[in-house]
């Protein structure tokens, strides 16, 4: 029986019962039974709204970490950019487009300029304008600092003060004590705590990094300031609930009064108001409840999980709070008042309980009357109530059939509305992610199909290859084919590593991979690479992207390996006989950074059967477990030397196998691509 008749039927039901004797029993009943379906709805209701406010922040929460990872990016490109400009030989004048950021230069007191650095550092503004293209308003400003105190900032900052010197700034100091000279490779980037910006006033946080003068000493810092109300992306989080939601990104921190530890909000959506003294600690307002167990509990929450949804109170009024960790030290999280959720079922025992105390005052003047009426207006109510439910529960089977045109136009006076409104906004965001989920499963076939199918089957060698991406695309790339040379049939192997993965590592692998398709067999590895990355020069100029690449090609007649370095990794060789490893030695240019570089061809000899050379990317030594140790080159030689007596393909298996133990539950964060060549 349709729910609509259910109602209809018991409230005809209560009407027929004499009214005298009865009433304070049905008043009785139906108020209980009202009471029951109301806090059933609402168990149910907030069940559903806490798992959607959690989703909702950890939605929110990948968005931003991946606007840090962007930054984190772009500012270590600005110093790669900057080292290269200061310490490289000039390349000639560089053009600044109309557009690009002008520079500002402040010199604290007692400094004396260095005008030949200050204009080469000027031409950081095509760098500049770049980044700023691809992030928007979220970086405030750019700036590189000098140890000199040469102060240079894009675009130029109002009047600083007078005895302002950046080279005491906590973000500066922070990134000079991270530079160790001792440790190979380039220092990372430091996310200093929230202070207030000297020039603007506004509230901001800093990211830093050191920069490396030739001999590895420290030169300076590059830094990018980036205003705290856009890392909360307060627009977008709103849109997908209501005005009476809040957000805040906050950070667990110990009450200096008390010892108690506190939420410290850095931003929220009004902005807040905090100190304007540059050389003051911001005041952070703290972000509390009344209910303290329960705040307790959610600081406990907070501290040993990722994401969750607790119910305490906000300003007085019953809430929910919803959090998703961003940072090591920062949450986002989200507060909705129970007051805008009211569920379904309260409504549903308020009209139940009304229609009842209707029918127990009117029983009593005219029996017959009362109950044409009632009948009448339970019918007539009933159907008014459930035809939108009905229309709902229509279009949500047609979205899970599929369909994402459907779209509500009811328009009601209470809060069935909040739930179509909901369901409106819903529809087009889950077809924006079932869009996008089908273009990445896309992109990854056609990237797939652009690696060899199977390996080549050459006299004289035994050869496998292997490429993981970490996403759903990756910048790595490799192949290998049997070609004919001088009338014998050799292998023409290749093994590369864009910068960075995803998406446009993808795009940027597969150009360099029909490039190199398209240079001529006859010629030699060199004359392959110079031409592909003449071509490849003129797709990635100004773009700061480049391609690391070892080219190969064996000759098991001649018992002679010539390869081509381009900034890749060495081949590593592997003599089970002598049990000894060598790196095969080179030096080149990555791909895409200088057109008219001429690439050396090295020739090595690989004629002893059992010899084992391997050709790999980064992502293999580079792996770190849950422990944050790195996989290393001396754990691959071990697994090389153990896996000796295999195929080649066995061997590749070895090293992922030991790979994916090594790393156990830790995500694989980098693209991985391996190359055996067993010498038959």
């Amino acid at each position: 029986m349709r729910l609509r008749w259910k109602f209809f039927l018991v409230l005809l039901g209560f009407s027929l019962a004499p009214m005298a004797v009865l009433t304070g029993f049905n008043r009785n009943h139906v108020e209980k039974l009202g009471r029951a379906i109301a806090e059933e709805g609402r168990t149910v209701m907030e069940d559903v709204v806490k798992n959607e406010l959690r989703q909702t922040a950890e939605d929110f929460s990948l968005i931003i970490r991946r606007s840090k990872s962007a930054l984190d990016f772009s500012l270590g490109m600005t110093a790669a950019e900057t080292e290269r400009i200061l310490y490289a030989p000039p390349l000639g004048p560089v053009p600044v487009p109309a557009d690009a950021p002008r520079p500002g230069v402040f010199l604290p007191p007692g400094s004396r300029p260095d005008v030949s650095r200050i204009e080469r550092l000027a031409a950081l503004a095509p760098t500049i304008a770049l980044l700023r293209e691809e992030l928007g308003d979220i970086v405030l400003f750019a700036a590189v600092t000098l140890e000199d105190g040469t102060y240079v900032t894009f675009p130029g900052r109002p009047a600083l003060p007078r005895d302002y010197d950046p080279r005491h700034r906590p973000w500066y100091q922070a990134a000079k004590a991270a530079f160790d000279p001792k440790k190979p490779g380039s220092p990372g980037v430091v996310w200093n705590d929230p202070a207030v910006d000297a020039a603007t006033g506004s509230l901001t946080v800093t990211l830093s990094r050191p920069l490396v003068a030739p001999g590895g000493t420290f030169a300076g810092v590059a830094s990018l300031d980036v205003p705290l109300d856009r890392m909360l992306q307060e627009q977008e989080i709103a849109s997908q609930w209501s005005g009476a939601m809040r957000a805040f990104l906050v950070a667990p921190a110990r009450d200096p009064g008390t010892g108690a530890t506190s939420l410290y909000v850095w931003a929220r959506q009004s902005g807040g108001e905090h100190s304007r003294d540059w050389k003051s600690v911001v005041n952070f307002e703290r972000l509390a409840s009344t209910d303290t167990a329960a705040f307790a509990a959610l600081l406990a929450a907070m501290e040993h999980n990722r994401s969750g949804v607790a119910d305490l109170s906000y300003g007085g009024e019953p809430s929910l709070w919803a959090f998703a960790r961003l940072l090591q030290s920062a949450s986002l999280v989200i507060i909705v008042p129970k007051s805008m959720l009211t569920p379904l079922a309260e409504q549903t025992g308020r009209e139940i309980l009304a229609a009842t105390n209707q029918i127990v005052r009117l029983s009593g003047a005219a029996m017959a009357v009362v109950l044409v009426a009632v009948a009448l207006a339970a019918f007539l109510s009933t159907r008014t109530f459930i035809r939108p439910l009905m229309v709902m529960i229509d279009a949500w089977k047609r979205l899970g059939s599929g369909d994402f045109t459907v779209h509500l136009d009811e328009h009601l006076g209470d809060e069935r509305q909040s739930l179509i409104n909901a369901f409106n906004e819903t529809v087009p965001v889950l077809a924006d992610h079932v869009r996008l989920q089908r273009s990445m499963e896309l992109a990854q076939e056609v990237q797939q199909n652009l690696l060899p199918a199977a390996p080549p089957e050459i006299p004289g060698l035994d050869v496998a290859g292997v490429s993981l991406s970490c996403d759903e695309t990756g910048g790595d790339y490799f192949d290998y084919r049997a070609v004919s040379r001088d009338g014998a049939i050799c292998l023409d192997t290749a093994v590369g590593d864009v910068t960075g993965h995803g998406v446009p590592s993808a795009l940027l692998m597969a150009t360099a991979r029909a490039l190199l398709l398209a240079t001529e067999d006859s010629e030699t590895p060199a004359g392959r690479v110079r031409r592909a990355n003449r071509l490849l020069c003129r797709d990635v100029a100004d773009s700061g992207r480049f391609m690391t690449l070892l080219a190969m090609e064996i000759r098991p007649g001649a018992g002679v390996a010539r390869y081509v370095r381009a900034g890749h990794d060495p081949a590593l060789l592997y003599d089970p006989a002598q049990d000894t490893f060598d790196e095969w030695p080179g030096v080149g240019l990555p791909l895409g950074i200088e057109p008219d570089y001429a690439y050396a061809e090295y020739a090595m000899p690989f004629a002893t059967p059992g010899l084992v050379l391997l050709l790999g990317t980064d992502g293999i030594w580079e792996a770190r477990n849950e422990a944050g140790e790195m996989y290393g080159k001396t754990r691959l030689r071990q697994v090389i030397r153990r896996s000796a007596g295999l195929p080649a393909a066995g061997m590749v298996s070895a090293v992922l196998a030991d790979l994916a133990a090594f790393r156990g539950e830790r995500r694989q964060e980098d693209d991985v691509t391996l190359v055996v060549v067993v010498r038959a």
